[in-house]
């Protein structure tokens, strides 16, 4: 899949695994004859302040919902889509994949937004950094 990040206009090829594409194919039995993959956007002549008003919305449903889930597992910390990415970052990063790399997932422009994201990274993996040199 082809994509461009609207904040960076950066472009992207993204492979689709089985899993996505599972959820693709879902929303494609659902399609409303648009343009767009997901039921969001509903009409292809939208105007630019229109689709950034339905985006601003959806995301906020998105990050409500996002609450709702952490609540029913008993997680008492805030869920947004921000740390959906946050997570993502240092999910990749302690797997052991390079900043540069994560970065380019990510879409940042540089790395130092991505060091950014990961300066909080988790204090018990670098313990374990260090026990290893022991």
């Amino acid at each position: 899949m082809y994509y461009t990040r609207s904040k960076t206009k950066g472009h992207f090829k993204i492979k689709i695994v089985l899993p996505v594409q599972e959820i693709l194919s879902y929303y494609k039995q659902l399609s409303t004859g648009t343009n767009y993959v997901f039921p969001i956007l509903l009409k292809n002549s939208s105007t630019p302040s229109q689709l950034e008003n339905r985006k601003h919305k959806t995301l906020q449903r998105y990050n409500k919902e996002l609450k709702e889930i952490a609540e029913i597992c008993e997680i008492y910390k805030p869920l947004s889509s921000y740390v959906a990415r946050h997570s993502f970052a240092n999910c990749l990063k302690q797997k052991g994949v390079a900043t540069d790399i994560i970065s380019e997932s990510m879409g940042h422009q540089n790395l130092a937004v991505t060091q950014a994201y990961l300066k909080e990274f988790d204090n018990s993996v670098l313990d374990d950094a260090i026990d290893i040199l022991l």
